[in-house]
């Protein structure tokens, strides 16, 4: 069942405002087979509110992640061109400003197909992709990404931590919005990463989303909607 948030997802304040219902809605990404066709779908409340005291946007209820990103997630990053060029560019930009080499350890939560690691096992830099979904996870790993089928967690990353695993450089691409746990996730990051390492983080703006009208990018997957003022 989904879990409503009393509380802000980062501050913790109860000071929360209403933006907008969309009442219940379907889930994003839920492609109905022609055999479950007459069965009701998932649905789940979505409103949007946000919280005066951090500034974060976010919406109120938590769908099971292993409900998001279960097996049938079809999302495949690798299907985008202009998202591969885009990844693969900061990918030769991370590598040249960190003087990476086969010394390096690359990380990434939210690995999906290993669209982005690609990149830096090809220049034979040691990677380690972590990822949910079931597909993604396993294209990622037919292309040689070593891959962790599991959600990146503060649990799982002090699991890894213990196992030796220190990264130089550790990427979250759009998956942050995604979190029920921020503060978690981003300690999780803090655990893996070497003294000097870097995290490097991309995620949408909600101004572009005001500014835009981009009422679309609002669904259950995500939780949070950033600024730059917002913690």
């Amino acid at each position: 069942m989904p879990n409503s948030i009393p509380v802000c997802r980062s501050c913790g304040s109860e000071n929360l405002e209403l933006i907008i219902s969309f009442g219940y809605t379907p889930l994003a990404d839920g492609l109905i087979t022609r055999e479950n066709i007459d069965k009701p779908e998932y649905t789940a409340l979505l409103d949007l509110v946000f919280c005066p005291d951090c500034g974060l946007v976010q919406i109120t209820v938590s769908v099971p992640p292993e409900i998001l990103f279960g097996r049938d997630y079809p999302y495949f990053s690798s299907v985008s061109p202009s998202l591969l060029k885009h990844f693969g560019d900061s990918a030769q930009n991370i590598i040249k400003s960190r003087k990476l080499d086969s010394n390096s350890l690359v990380i990434e939560a939210a690995s999906n197909d290993g669209y982005m690691l690609k990149n830096f096992l090809e220049q034979g830099i040691p990677v380690l992709g972590i990822d949910p979904a079931t597909g993604p996870v396993e294209k990622a790993r037919e292309s040689g990404v070593t891959t962790i089928h599991d959600f990146f967690t503060k649990d799982l990353a002090e699991k890894l931590h213990s196992e030796g695993k220190k990264a130089d450089v550790f990427l979250a691409n759009n998956v942050l919005a995604h979190v029920p746990d921020l503060n978690g996730f981003v300690e999780g990051i803090y655990t893996l990463l070497k003294p000097d390492g870097v995290a490097v983080i991309e995620a949408p703006y909600v101004v572009d989303l005001v500014d835009h009208c981009e009422f679309d990018t609002i669904y259950h997957q995500h939780l949070c909607y950033f600024s730059v003022t917002a913690p």
